[in-house]
Formats: C-alpha cells, structure tokens, sequence
C-alpha cells in the first residue's frame, strides 16, 4: 500500500513537471494524473476487478486525443 501511495506522489510530482508549455499540455496531464488515481482506486478494491490496466489504457488513450 505505501509503495503504490508512493509511486502516486512520484506519478504526480514527475507529472506535474511536465505542464508548463501550454494549457494543452496541463490539460492532458491532469487527465493522466486523474487516470493514475483511478487505476490505484481499482487495484485497491477487494476482489480486484480484472479490467484495471484495460481501463486505465483507455483513459490514457483518451487523455492523448486532448488538443488533437
């Protein structure tokens, strides 16, 4: 648990560098900052549902299609 909470924060922080050329750029990286936090939300539930990584590629799909 503390080693997910831990890659979230580097998930984040490594993110969040990334978002200063344009509001394009920050919009898609919130979007995959939001995805990342609902990966983790899935994977911590009890059973694990089986579709976690599959909708969190989607998601990541759907944040690279931002400004195109």
């Amino acid at each position: 648990m503390f080693k997910k909470l831990a890659f979230f924060l580097f998930a984040c922080a490594a993110g969040s560098s990334y978002a200063v050329s344009s509001s394009e750029t920050l919009a898609q990286t919130e979007c995959r900052q939001q995805c990342l936090y609902d990966r983790f939300e899935c994977v911590d539930q009890e059973p694990r549902p089986s579709n976690c990584f599959a909708e969190y590629s989607r998601c990541i799909d759907r944040c690279r299609a931002i400004g195109q």
